[in-house]
C-alpha cells in the first residue's frame, strides 16, 4: 500500500479542563485526497466469499491473478459488482481467463474509506470478539474503534488511514484465525503480544 501521510494533532482550548476535554470526541480531520490503496484476496474458504476487508468508497480497477502461472488477467467494470455493506466482490470471469474463481487471487485497487472501515469475512462471532491493534497499541471498544456484531463491522474512531497508519486485526473463522494488517513492522513486538494473548482467548472460549 502507499499513498498520503497523515498527521495529526490534537489542540483542547485553555478555558475547558484536561478532563472535561479528553471526554470529548475527537474531531477526525479531512485529507486533502481520497486514500488510493490496494488489497491482495483470494475466495475467503470460511464462507466462500471474495471480499476487501477494508471499505472502499470505490473499486477502480481488479486484476485475477493465477497464484502459479502468475498471469494477470485485468477485468472490466461489467466483470465485478462491490458491495459495500459487506465489502464483498461478486466477480463474473469473462470467457478469456481460462481458469475457475477459486484457482484465482484477486489484486483490487480503489479509494479507500477514510477513517479506516473494515467487515471481518467469515467470522464466527461465537469464538469472541476480534483483536483490534492501532499503531503498535491495544485499541478500546468505544474510544478507538466501534463494532456492530450484527454486521462485523469495525469503524475506526481515530484518524486511521489504511494506507500510511500501522494496524492489524485478528478474528477467528471456523477454518481458523485470520489477521488483516499494514505497515506492521516498527511495532512487530507489540503486535506478536497482542495477537498471541487474543489468540489464547479464542481457542479458550473455542473449547
Amino acid at each position: 500500500m502507499g499513498a498520503a501521510l497523515l498527521v495529526v494533532m490534537a489542540i483542547f482550548p485553555s478555558c475547558k479542563s484536561t478532563q472535561q476535554a479528553a471526554e470529548e470526541p475527537q474531531e477526525i480531520p479531512a485529507l486533502d485526497e481520497p486514500i488510493v490503496t490496494y488489497v491482495n484476496t483470494a475466495v475467503n474458504k470460511a464462507d466462500g466469499k471474495i471480499s476487501t476487508i477494508m471499505l472502499f468508497n470505490s473499486i477502480k480497477e481488479v486484476v485475477a491473478i493465477h497464484p502459479i502461472s502468475r498471469v494477470r488477467y485485468n477485468l472490466g467494470e461489467s466483470d465485478f459488482k462491490y458491495d459495500p455493506q459487506t465489502t464483498e466482490l461478486k466477480i463474473v470471469l469473462p470467457k478469456s481467463v481460462p481458469y475457475k474463481i477459486n484457482d484465482l487471487a484477486f489484486h483490487i485497487v480503489g479509494e479507500a474509506v477514510y477513517p479506516g472501515v473494515f467487515v471481518l469475512a467469515g467470522i464466527d462471532a461465537s469464538r469472541g470478539d476480534p483483536g483490534v491493534f492501532f499503531e503498535g497499541k491495544e485499541s478500546v471498544e468505544g474510544k478507538d474503534y466501534s463494532y456492530d456484531k450484527s454486521s462485523a463491522r469495525i469503524t475506526s474512531l481515530v484518524p486511521l488511514n489504511v494506507d500510511k497508519d500501522s494496524f492489524e486485526i485478528c478474528w477467528a473463522t471456523k477454518n481458523g484465525e485470520v489477521t488483516f494488517s499494514n505497515n506492521t513492522q516498527k511495532y512487530r513486538d507489540a503486535y506478536i503480544k497482542y495477537y498471541n494473548a487474543w489468540s489464547r482467548k479464542v481457542h479458550m472460549r473455542g473449547e
